[in-house]
């Protein structure tokens, strides 16, 4: 019985190194940044107006993962937390990209406004695990009315001015 303690000791270290070694590894591994600029001639300031209240709540709560710039937590030196931060913000901006909505078609402007406006009254925006980590990023009563609304109103302008454009609603 004690043979056999002193063996599953050991393998249990073999394990254990062997887990750390592959850990060590993973650290030369690293994705790409998204270290770019929030704001060019593409960014959604000059797309639309945007409320200084209003870019303060998108870049405290929406540019680390809708923008062409992220400020990466400590935690995003590691992987794999790493990768998952990457593909979590690449999935991000190919949703919505503020530091690009100057290129969007009319259509799509109008339909991501729709799209903040539902998701940010609906509780899906910011996302949850974002703001585990991010509680800054959490939006107050008077901060999601002041999106809901900026957005809408944006949303009612372009129609207005662009009826042909409108996008169907779903149902």
């Amino acid at each position: 019985m004690k043979n056999i303690l002193q063996f599953l000791g050991r393998q249990k270290k073999k394990i254990f190194l062997g887990l750390l070694g592959v850990f060590v590894i993973l650290q030369v591994f690293r994705p790409e940044t998204n270290d770019g600029t929030s704001y060019s001639a593409n960014d959604i300031t000059n797309a639309v107006g945007v409320p200084p209240a209003v870019k303060t709540i998108l870049e405290a709560s929406c540019f680390d993962c809708h923008s062409n710039h992220t400020n990466y937590p400590w935690y995003s030196h590691i992987q794999p937390t790493a990768w998952w931060l990457s593909d979590h913000i690449k999935e991000g901006k190919r949703e919505v990209n503020f530091s690009e909505f100057n290129t969007y078609t009319v259509r799509r402007k109008m339909k991501k406004f729709r799209e903040i406006a539902e998701q940010i009254e609906e509780g899906e925006m910011p996302l949850d695990s974002y703001l585990w980590i991010h509680s800054d990023a959490k939006l107050t009563g008077e901060q999601k009315k002041t999106m809901i609304d900026w957005a809408k109103m944006n949303e009612q302008i372009l129609e207005k001015k662009y009826p042909d454009s409108v996008p169907p609603r779903k149902h």
